[in-house]
């Protein structure tokens, strides 16, 4: 009887297991936003109090339409920049975190609607703070992306620099290799269809070679920031 009582609690945890192995990949196998391009880095000048902002392209890779919200989900000032806005469906002040309304996606819509704005200190410092905007699907909040920005403030910079993210994958669809383009030490995770992490690779700053010819045909998700997601489709 204690026998059968062991196999018995053995087998429910290799349940329990697949379980929650099923829902983690169902989860991210859902995954329909991903960041296009954005501004990672703005520059402003903290001898003069003025309105920076930052632009960030949203896709949405699923094939349904769906309905987008933005909410600033970190925002605390030391000494890069005093307060923030932010504009999605309309411009939103330094006391709202979350949009109220929503931006309707087409399957495949890149769009450019969202900026970020930060005021400088006027305190003449050097230093780098950094915010965070979370979207998301409407009909599924853990269906996001989230986005970090990093605010760097010196007595010196007289305008804004933006730089577009530099981490470049190609050629997109892939056959046998994929070339990665990083510019710091970093990972890139890949994704099948189902969720379940097919490669885990580390990068070095420059041009990365990644064999993709164990992979057999079909769309992937991969991520190199750790929190958005591309697609990339692999054709022997």
């Amino acid at each position: 009887m204690v026998i059968f009582a062991q196999q018995y609690l053995q087998i429910m945890k290799k349940l329990i297991v697949a379980s929650f192995i099923l829902i983690a990949s169902t989860s991210l196998s859902a995954q329909s936003l991903s960041v296009y391009e954005m501004d990672t880095v703005v520059e402003v000048n903290s001898s003069s109090a003025a309105d920076y902002g930052f632009y960030i392209k949203i896709e949405n890779v699923s094939s349904e339409t769906i309905d987008v919200y933005a909410r600033r989900a970190h925002n605390v000032p030391d000494c890069a920049f005093d307060s923030a806005y932010f504009c999605w469906d309309y411009c939103y002040g330094s006391a709202v975190d979350s949009s109220i309304g929503y931006i309707t996606f087409d399957a495949g819509d890149q769009k450019s609607d969202f900026s970020g704005h930060v005021y400088s200190p006027n305190t003449s410092s050097s230093c780098t703070d950094s915010t965070r905007y979370v979207f998301w699907d409407a009909k599924n909040i853990s269906d996001s992306v989230s986005v970090w920005v990093t605010i760097s403030a010196g007595p010196t910079m007289e305008t804004v620099e933006l730089h577009v993210n530099q981490d470049v994958v190609y050629p997109n669809p892939a056959n046998n290799y994929v070339m990665v383009e990083v510019v710091d030490y970093t990972d890139m995770l890949l994704y099948n269809s189902l969720g379940a992490l097919v490669k885990n690779i580390s990068l070095v700053p420059g041009q990365n070679t990644i064999r993709l010819d164990e992979l057999s045909n079909g769309f992937y998700m991969y991520s190199i920031d750790g929190s958005s997601f591309k697609r990339l489709v692999v054709s022997h």
